[in-house]
């Protein structure tokens, strides 16, 4: 078996994880591809990004992913969610809302699909659903477990995990011992996994896919049953039992040797028990006998497992003799109670503590590190951005009232960015973006400042340089841009330029008065810059003999008749129209082309489109887009809902094409008055 390479579990499922082992822990991730869906259980961690991705994308390229299901929030299983999305992952993330909460600190950006507030199902695109069975405090308040129908499959996250060192991808015989011993370690309770592992038994499971640990394919009755009736957890109170009865304390010795077989592997087993008093059998991989007496058995073992093997085989098993210990009403070991243990398991307690401080520690301060430069810095170019742009451009203005210099802004948008994406995907969009950034502060001044504001557009404020001078070197720019071979095709820019000395003097003073006039200018002249073809400067403008075109609408709707009929009457009126299929397409047009006025049907896919709206509110870039309603469905709730998020036309469909484009015209008669 290639561990190197995607290995099928059944048919449409593989799994696609690493073959190493970390701390004896094995995190397996599966890809499920069914009826036009491809969908991701448990992407893994950093650690693991880079061989899962290259599995993931020899059966399928990463941006086709339609989502990404996380049965809990641990890094080891999804950590590794942010390096998907810059690697063109777009789709929502399944999860319960309980781990969404903890998710959101790994930085993802794409949505959530809380399970819980979804019936615990996701369907596919050829209409089976996956079920999604509510595991909780297994061993995270929000933890799931994932049915597949059509391959009877359960993905059972951390439940059914094993802890070995003898690794297998299918479980082999003893598997359920490095089971039994992850689940007394990590599990709360017996009380609380008996009732889920109860749940089990109304599906048909043929095979179980753990996160850590093997795949299961055979007596899967007998694994579900084996956890039912563990004793797990701190709070356990076990049966008692009697000694004589199990058989002694040789069998009890022997329940530990085949945990240790099970972890380490009868190998350091059976060295471990050479030339001593008790007799190992290799085939049956147990002690078949001891000369010792009956009384002296249970420490004499574990004295010499402490002997040959170290601590650390003692401290592996503590819970399990424990146990043990309180079942069968023996003492302890002596090892277990010497003076050395304890203070070695204090010492590990202690030491775990610092660990996990110094880990939190680390932990929030690369927390604080990436809140602010999720706050101020954008994370394709490492430009300041648009968040940051507002207060500066404030600060600057501040300036100029007061000491009467002047200063030029330009904004700078890539003409065929959403080719570039389109054609070539947004991993060589954002390399575009990379590059531009390079080349445009190869041709700034240091006392110039360069910002990424949104989807193409760039903004830089001159200092020090009078207007003609700018308008001097910005054409020297644009035109190094459009000669330039280091993009993966040639690009162009539009350049919208505003200078304060056209600040009128009944402004001036007025801070918020004079950020407006300089943003709505200078944007008002890069689109006159695009409308007469792209390419090309524009530092004065007169909007009187100006038509429609400078104005772009965003046509959101699922593709027929109804909608090519309104974007034709928008063409016919001179607007610019890009159109969208869904409400993912539509959030990325918003970020790409930045449009004038939104217009969307209710009831679009994927996202909602009250769900982009209250997006575009959230943001103070694109809250202030004119966002446009239309449906059949148009009553009470749904008036009520559209006006909750302030909106405010709301057009019964089939659309009256008078109605909408005087609503239209007005909105763009607004914004052009503004852009003067």
């Amino acid at each position: 078996m290639d561990l190197s390479k995607p290995i099928p579990v059944t048919e449409g499922l593989w799994w696609v994880g690493s073959g190493g082992t970390h701390n004896n822990l094995q995190c397996n991730p599966y890809l499920l591809i069914q009826g036009g869906s491809a969908i991701l259980f448990d992407p893994g961690s950093v650690l693991d990004f880079d061989t899962v991705a290259e599995k993931v994308s020899s059966l399928v390229p990463i941006s086709e992913l339609e989502a990404i299901v996380c049965s809990h929030q641990d890094p080891d299983l999804c950590s590794a969610l942010p390096l998907f999305e810059k690697a063109g992952f777009t789709g929502p993330i399944c999860c319960h809302k309980r781990a969404a909460a903890i998710i959101t600190y790994y930085g993802v950006q794409n949505p959530f699909y809380p399970i819980d507030l979804h019936e615990y199902a996701y369907t596919l695109k050829d209409g089976t659903a996956i079920t999604f069975i509510f595991a909780p405090y297994l061993h995270f308040p929000g933890a799931i477990m994932s049915y597949l129908p059509i391959q009877k499959v359960l993905v059972s996250g951390d439940l059914f995990g094993s802890v070995t060192s003898q690794w297998h991808l299918f479980a082999e015989s003893g598997y359920e011992e490095g089971m039994k011993a992850f689940h007394e370690a990590y599990m709360p309770s017996h009380d609380i996994l008996k009732p889920v592992m109860d749940q089990l038994e109304h599906y048909d499971i043929k095979i179980i896919c753990p996160q850590h640990g093997s795949i299961i394919k055979t007596e899967i009755p007998y694994h579900i049953q084996l956890l039912r009736d563990l004793p797990c957890g701190i709070f356990l109170e076990p049966v008692r039992k009697n000694l004589l009865d199990a058989g002694g304390h040789l069998a009890l010795c022997n329940q530990i040797v085949k945990r240790y077989v099970a972890m380490f592997g009868a190998k350091e087993v059976r060295e471990a028990l050479v030339k001593s008093p008790f007799v190992f059998n290799a085939k049956n991989k147990a002690i078949q006998s001891t000369k010792l007496a009956e009384q002296e058995i249970w420490d004499a073992f574990f004295d010499l497992i402490h002997e040959r093997k170290g601590m650390g085989w003692i401290t592996v098993v503590a819970p399990a003799v424990e146990l043990m210990s309180k079942e069968y009403s023996i003492a302890l070991p002596d090892v277990f109670r010497t003076l050395v243990f304890d203070a070695i398991r204090n010492l590990d307690t202690r030491d775990s503590k610092m660990q996990e401080l110094e880990s939190a520690r680390l932990n929030l301060e690369e927390k604080l590190k990436h809140m602010e430069e999720s706050l101020y810095k954008d994370t394709v170019t490492g430009l300041y951005n648009e968040e940051f742009h507002r207060l500066f451009v404030h600060e600057a203005m501040a300036a100029i009232a007061d000491d009467g210099k002047a200063l030029t802004f330009l904004m700078i948008s890539i003409d065929n960015l959403s080719a570039i994406n389109l054609d070539f995907g947004s991993a060589e969009g954002n390399a575009t973006l990379r590059n531009l950034a390079m080349v445009i502060k190869r041709h700034i001044e240091p006392t110039s400042h360069l910002f990424r504001l949104s989807g193409g557009v760039f903004g830089i404020h001159c200092m020090d340089l009078d207007k003609d001078e700018v308008i001097r070197r910005a054409e020297t720019m644009r035109t190094t841009i459009a000669e330039s071979d280091i993009f993966i095709v040639p690009i162009t820019v539009s350049i919208g330029m505003f200078n304060t000395t056209e600040i009128p003097q009944s402004v001036m003073g007025d801070l918020e008065q004079m950020v407006e006039l300089t943003m709505q200018t200078a944007r008002y002249r890069l689109k006159l810059a695009q409308k007469q073809g792209g390419g090309m400067l524009v530092h004065a403008s007169n909007t009187a003999n100006v038509g429609n075109t400078i104005f772009t609408i965003l046509l959101i709707d699922e593709p027929g008749l109804g909608r090519d009929i309104i974007r034709r009457a928008l063409e016919q009126n001179h607007y610019r129209v890009v159109v969208a299929d869904n409400g993912l397409e539509g959030r990325r047009f918003v970020e790409e082309e930045r449009p004038d006025i939104i217009i969307s049907e209710l009831m679009i896919p994927k996202v909602s489109a009250l769900t982009l709206r209250k997006e575009l509110l959230a943001k103070p870039s694109t809250r202030k887009i004119p966002f446009l309603l239309m449906s059949s469905i148009k009553n009470e709730s749904t008036i009520g809902r559209a006006l909750e998020v302030n909106i405010s036309h709301f057009f019964w469909r089939p659309v009256m094409l008078v109605e909408l484009l005087g609503v239209v015209n007005l909105i763009a008669n607004r914004l052009q008055i503004q852009g003067n």
